[in-house]
């Protein structure tokens, strides 16, 4: 602006037009390249978010889990076969996603899941190893029946418009979580009961939940549900869940 204005006090008329022609399109390429540096930044945060939304692998991730758990605690082989099969890493890897773009936070979603498989993991090579009382273990069968209730129940809420019940899901998961932890205090440490804490403290929550069911909230949310719905119903019919 100022060497605009030095030209139009004390040039002849030629060069002042082409001294402020010259000005605006400096201005012009200037606002132009900065354009396109916002555009180009602006792709590379989306494929950086698309990167960490699929770099998480819940089969690598549990057999490290596994493998130090049994080594720890295990000296035979009735504990080695894989926990995690192919379907069960399909659902865990697709809550994955639905974390992360719930939370926006690449750590905060593979801490959630990495401690969902943790807690799954011993529970199974506790199972495994013959380490449960006889009421431990009908205690187990129990929170087995309210997984599965839990499953059928978001699996029916995502596919019948106009019946998601917040309340009657968090009781639900509220029950599952005080069941998990009355089962693992007397065989893991406090830190795994935390775990299940954290991980009831963000799945539980209206928030999250709502995000899910109640339309036109969280439509990426509510895509990846939906995939997450087809690796229930394999779960349930694999008798996983």
């Amino acid at each position: 602006t100022v060497q605009v204005y030095c030209c139009a006090t004390v040039l002849p008329d030629q060069v002042r037009a082409v001294t402020c022609r010259d000005s605006f399109l400096v201005a012009k390429k200037t606002e132009l390249c900065l354009e396109i540096n916002v555009a180009n930044i602006s792709g590379l945060d989306d494929q950086n978010n698309e990167t960490e939304m699929t770099d998480f692998k819940a089969s690598v991730v549990a057999f490290e889990v596994q493998k130090n758990f049994a080594n720890k605690f295990f000296s035979n082989k009735a504990v080695a076969k894989s926990l995690i099969d192919d379907t069960s890493g399909n659902l865990l890897d697709n809550l994955y996603k639905l974390l992360y773009v719930f939370t926006k936070n690449k750590k905060d979603s593979e801490k959630t899941t990495r401690n969902i498989i943790k807690i799954a993991i011993k529970i199974g090579m506790l199972q495994r190893g013959d380490k449960f009382s006889r009421e431990e273990k009908a205690n187990l069968v129990q929170i087995q029946k309210n997984l599965r209730t839990v499953a059928m129940t978001l699996i029916s809420f995502y596919q019948v418009d106009h019946t998601y019940d917040r309340n009657f899901v968090i009781k639900y998961l509220t029950e599952l979580e005080t069941l998990l932890k009355n089962l693992i205090s007397n065989h893991l440490t406090d830190k795994s009961v935390g775990r299940v804490e954290q991980i009831f403290g963000v799945v539980k929550t209206p928030e999250f939940l709502d995000s899910v069911y109640v339309p036109k909230k969280n439509s990426e949310m509510r895509e990846i549900m939906g995939t997450v719905v087809s690796d229930l119903n394999c779960c349930l019919e694999a008798g996983i869940l």
